[in-house]
Formats: structure tokens, sequence, C-alpha cells
């Protein structure tokens, strides 16, 4: 066993408790206020905010949570930033999936890129999904927190979940895990591999997974999803009087599709991607890394 190991184990032992869990908890809450900024609880106000009387089991279970997730200073008690890590989990339902409703699938309000039925969005255990059930394209499949989920109206939850996804893979795309912080690789698969996904049955040339190094993080989504995130294409979209950052993916053939790319090549790969909007259109060029290595605009025959 290593001290990385060790070190787990000890993190995950001292939440062994409810009262360690409602400490951080409360320390939490009181720390989730704009006017306070970061502020020191006294022993006795978090003592009498966790509600235990016994002041010896309190001191136990606080002290054992003073210094990896709780600080002790003279003004008082407050989280470090795992302690924060953690309260922000709870709060999000990361853990214990708090907050969670039964979502009946519902329609997006677009019509399915590869047989025109209806694309609807539905939850899948802890994914969100945003798929055809006529055929089996799936179009976005992310994980939501259940916390997100409460008191927002289906319109509300797209524009989230399109927000939530957008910032995954954008992360990804630039070569970091959103989860882990560690580098991320993008892999080029030819089309006649299967699809990650059981649940995906696109016709894709060709498709990249960004897959993290470290942790099991990993997207995959056809080579066109690339330029989303590239400055070219968002100012091509703004001169045309539209926020390419604030249309979900799934409203976009061009980058849920292959059916505006060309594979230029595969050993290496190259690849031609067209983004047509309004009269014009935007070319791009990607090299075997994704990276556009040269842009041009053209009428939209």
């Amino acid at each position: 066993m290593t001290d990385d190991e060790l070190d787990r184990e000890t993190a995950f032992a001292l939440l062994a408790d409810e009262i360690r869990v409602r400490i951080v908890d409360e320390l939490g809450a009181a720390t989730a206020s704009p006017e306070t900024g970061i502020p020191r609880l006294s022993y006795a106000d978090l003592k009498s905010r966790v509600d235990v009387r016994d002041s010896g089991r309190f001191n136990y279970h606080l002290t054992k949570l003073v210094g990896n997730y709780v600080a002790k200073e003279e003004a008082g008690y407050r989280l470090r930033w795992p302690g924060m890590v953690l309260y922000r989990t709870l709060v999000a339902g990361l853990l214990t999936n708090d907050g969670a409703s039964d979502l009946g699938r519902f329609p997006v309000g677009t019509a399915c890129h590869r047989c025109g039925d209806p694309i609807e969005a539905h939850l899948y255990e802890t994914l969100f999904r945003v798929r055809c059930w006529g055929c089996d394209a799936n179009y976005t499949d992310i994980y939501f927190p259940s916390h997100g989920l409460t008191g927002r109206s289906p319109d509300e939850l797209l524009r989230a979940v399109h927000r939530r996804n957008r910032t995954v893979l954008a992360s990804m795309t630039a070569g970091q895990c959103p989860w882990c912080a560690a580098a991320v690789s993008a892999e080029i698969h030819d089309g006649d591999d299967d699809l990650p996904s059981l649940h995906d049955t696109r016709d894709l040339d060709a498709y990249v997974v960004y897959h993290c190094t470290d942790c099991t993080g990993f997207q995959y989504v056809p080579v066109s999803r690339a330029l989303c995130y590239h400055p070219a294409a968002i100012a091509f979209y703004h001169d045309h009087d539209r926020d390419l950052t604030e249309i979900p993916a799934w409203e976009l053939p061009w980058a849920v599709t292959d059916r505006t790319t060309t594979v230029r090549g595969a050993d290496p790969w190259r690849f031609s991607v067209r983004v047509p909007l309004d009269d014009e259109a935007l070319v791009a060029e990607l090299d075997e890394r994704l990276a556009v290595v040269d842009t041009r605009r053209e009428p939209n025959a």
C-alpha cells in the first residue's frame, strides 16, 4: 500500500460519522454568504449549529476534521479547500443523488438529424440524455448533478444542460480534464469502430474520444464538434449576429453529424469541415490533433 492510498483511506475515514458531516455542512453553509465571504465560526457557535450537547463527543469529531477539512484559527474554525469541495459535493448531490426527480421524456424542439423524428430529453440514472428514440441517435450524454434538476422548467433545464455540456467539452478540447485537472488526450477513431455508447447509432466516418490520462473521464463527439469551441467558428457566428456559445449542439447539424465533414486523409488524419450559416459558409481545415490549420469563407450554395 502506498502513501497516496493511505492518504485516500484516511480522507474517507474522516467522514465516517454523521457529526463530522454536519460540521462540514454547517461550516459550508456559513461560508456560502456573499456578505461574510469566508467566515470563522467560534467553537460555541459551531457546536450550537451542529446541535451536539456532549462537549467531549463534539470535540473528538471536530479534532478529527481539523487539518484536512477544517482549519482552526484564532478567530475560529473555517473550511479548508478540501472541505469546501466536500461541502459543494454534498450540496450538488453527487454522492447521494439528493433532489433527483423522476424526469420523464420531453421534446427539445428539434427534429432528429438522422431520421426526422422529434429529439427528446430524459434522465438515465445519473446521465442527462438528449436523443432520438426513433433511430437511437444520441446527441448529448452528460452527467448532471441532481441538485440542478430541481426547480427548473424544461426550457431552463435544457439551457443548464447545454451550458454544463459546453463547459465540460470546452475543458476537454483544451486538453484539461474538468474533473481531476489532469491532461486529456484526443484519439481519433475510424467510423467503422463501434461508438463508445451502445445507445448511439449515428453513422460517423470518424469521431474523436477525449480521454483523461488519469481518471475515467471521457467524452466522444464527431470531429466537427471541436469547432464549437474555436474562435474562428465563434467569430463566424458573431458576424452573423448569432452567439454560438448559447446554441445547444443538438441544434447544430454540422456539429453532431458528419454531413459537412470531409475526411481528407487517415495517415495522418486530415479533415475539412464546412459550417453553413445563412448565405455564407465557414470552411475549416483540421489536422490530426484537430487543430485548425486554415479557414476560409465562401458563399453558402
